[in-house]
């Protein structure tokens, strides 16, 4: 299907171009190939896409784009195949409304099917039964299907017939420049009207310029300082390449062009000194000052990976950002659904459909991945994201539970069928304990543990020792916290014990038990009522490190807060919008009336700044104006809610 549309393609154009040779059609169809080169940077492909550029960066527009016409690279249209047209403008194509039925697009106008001619800015008049157009600088040229040649030299001249074609149905394309049009027949002919050449009765004077022509374009895309902008460009059906003379040679290809063989048509550039020349084979060329160097198709040459979270926890997703940079200079986001990814440890990541990450287990994998022919690769360093418990010390040697462990790391626990015997699988790492023995066998091959598994409370514990050589990973006992630190590179699990929690809390409380016996006012706190006082009683480590703050009120209440971490202590008390350090209703003599609005969150008129402060809390900004003798004072908040106050009270609320 792919080589169908790809010919199809190439057919189309072909007719556009108003050439159609055996050789043209010899390019490899299944390969990306150029159609046609505009300005610099311009180029539609023969996969229907279509490369522009935003005056910053290179651009790439996936579609269906048959054809593409445009002055330079700022500006121009594109036709698709189902004969919409579309326009850009520094940037990608846009498809203009009501565009159906387009049959050819030339520099700023288009032909319907019908006959008709259009701009962007709509149907352009003086203009019915058209079979051909072509357009340059100001410049626009119409072959009638009855064979007239009109012509006219800006928007808002007067439409010119040059005189009638013979045989207009073989006439494949029109081309035209400063007071000249030529036509191109099917059989090869080249006929050029010219506004200055005329005889005694005024009529134009039509000059054959060859006969094996199989195609023709203007070299100049803007006019030249010298005023020579009716240089043709001429394609001979000898694939050589040719150029009109000067004055009275205008009409006559007199330079070949050196360099250029087995070409089949061309496309303006800059002049005619500057120009593209399409080879036989599909490959485009640019002749500059006779230099002709091959045109690239764009091709990734670099790939930038990033992930949204290099050292994820288990059971998140990991954002894979995928940045190809082109031969072009082009920088594009590629899709990670079309890349492949692989991963190094499939047990430690899975790739989603959506193209995210999924971490399976504790461990590090390198994650590769190909885009656009190249390759790059990132490191993952998962972690669990909390600590696991139970871990003990007997006669010397540490112990970890099995089967939270095997599981934490991305691997299974099953018991086999012999009694005893549990099977473990790590990825491709396979091994067989059984209770009681120190034998064990990994991946077929036997080990000896330091010590046999044994079990206690219903749970199977393995030395942690036989993580180390199977699995990779770096295993220690800590003696000081009375735990076990199993880790891969920057991934590290932690096995607690029942002694640990005890041990990070009286480690903990050289500084946080400073806190406790001191009393707060809430503020803004969970669920708690707001300005009652409230007095620390303990600060409580859990079994994972972190710490709860247990509060008492005044009535004996205890409320214990949230887990945190030790340094998120002091930032939290700290912190004005959670909890304050003096009685507000000691502080301020507001009416009761007042501190019911402040105490429900409400701000009415006629606040003043203290009573907002504790109502909505500190704004994000403040600003401060004088006018007429009042201080006008603006506050704005996170959710864009916003307080005004003359002279210090209430005056506006925007919420």
């Amino acid at each position: 299907m792919k080589k169908i549309f790809a010919l199809c393609l190439t057919l189309t154009l072909l007719a556009f171009a108003g050439i159609w040779t055996p050789s043209a059609a010899s390019a490899n169809d299944s390969e990306l190939q150029i159609v046609k080169p505009i300005g610099d940077r311009t180029l539609l492909m023969n996969d229907g896409s279509i490369w522009t550029w935003d005056s910053l960066n290179v651009v790439h527009t996936l579609g269906n784009y048959a054809d593409a016409a445009g002055k330079d690279d700022q500006r121009g249209l594109a036709l698709t195949k189902d004969g919409r047209v579309a326009s850009w403008w520094f940037g990608r194509p846009a498809v203009l409304a009501n565009t159906s039925g387009v049959r050819q697009i030339t520099v700023g106008y288009f032909l319907k099917s019908d006959g008709t001619v259009w701009t962007e800015n709509g149907q352009v008049k003086g203009y019915s039964d058209i079979a051909l157009i072509d357009a340059y600088d100001s410049f626009f040229a119409a072959l009638t299907r009855k064979g007239e040649v009109l012509y006219r030299e800006g928007m808002d001249s007067a439409v010119k017939s040059l005189g009638m074609a013979t045989d207009p149905s073989s006439v494949t394309s029109v081309a035209v420049t400063n007071h000249m049009v030529a036509l191109l027949y099917a059989g090869g002919k080249v006929v050029i009207y010219d506004t200055v050449n005329f005889d005694d009765n005024g009529r134009i004077i039509p000059v054959t310029a060859t006969e094996d022509a199989v195609h023709i374009v203007y070299a100049a895309k803007t006019a030249t300082p010298s005023g020579e902008s009716d240089k043709l460009i001429i394609t001979r059906k000898d694939g050589s390449v040719w150029i009109t003379g000067k004055y009275n040679k205008r009409f006559t290809p007199t330079t070949k062009i050196e360099g250029l063989a087995d070409i089949v048509k061309t496309a303006a550039c800059k002049d005619e000194n500057r120009f593209y020349a399409l080879k036989s084979s599909g490959d485009w060329v640019l002749y500059h000052d006779g230099e002709i160097s091959p045109v690239e198709v764009p091709s990734v040459k670099a790939l930038t990976v990033s992930l949204s979270n290099p050292e994820p926890n288990v059971g998140e997703s990991v954002q894979v950002d995928i940045q190809e940079t082109y031969t072009n200079g082009a920088k594009i986001k590629a899709s990670p659904t079309d890349a492949v990814i692989t991963v190094e440890k499939p047990h430690l990541l899975k790739k989603t459909e959506d193209g995210t990450l999924k971490v399976l287990g504790v461990g590090e994998t390198n994650v590769s991945i190909t885009s656009g022919g190249q390759t790059a690769s990132v490191k993952v360093s998962s972690v669990l994201g909390h600590n696991l418990k139970f871990a003990k010390q007997v006669n010397g040697v540490a112990y970890v539970p099995l089967k939270p462990v095997i599981q934490a790391l991305g691997g299974t626990v099953a018991k086999s069928t012999e009694a005893g015997v549990w099977e473990i699988r790590v990825g491709e790492t396979a091994l067989k304990l059984k209770t009681g023995d120190v034998n064990a066998v990994v991946n077929d091959r036997p080990l000896r543990m330091k010590a046999a598994m044994i079990a206690d409370g219903g749970e199977n514990y393995v030395p942690a020792s036989l993580i180390a050589d199977p699995f990779g990973a770096t295993v220690k006992w800590v003696d000081k916290w009375k735990q076990v630190e199993i880790a891969f590179g920057k991934s590290v699990l932690t096995v607690v014990s029942k002694d640990t929690a005890a041990l990070v809390k009286k480690a903990a409380q050289g500084s946080l038990a400073a806190y406790i016996g001191k009393s707060y006012w809430v503020n803004h706190f969970q669920d708690y009522d707001r300005f009652q006082k409230v007095t620390i009683a303990d600060v409580l480590p859990d079994d994972t490190g972190d710490f709860r703050l247990v509060f008492k009120t005044s009535s004996g209440q205890k409320l214990t807060s949230y887990p945190m971490k030790a340094s998120y202590v002091p930032e939290l008390l700290g912190d004005s919008d959670s909890f304050l350090t003096y009685d507000p209703y000691k502080k301020y003599k507001w009416s009761a009336s007042v501190w019911k609005h402040v105490v429900d969150g409400e701000v009415t008129l006629g606040m003043t700044k203290d009573q907002v402060a504790l109502a909505w809390g500190s704004p994000a900004s403040k600003t401060i104006t004088n006018a007429n003798g009042k201080t006008i004072e603006v506050w704005v908040y996170g959710n864009f809610d916003a307080v005004g106050f003359v002279n210090g009270s209430v005056a506006l609320i925007y919420s």
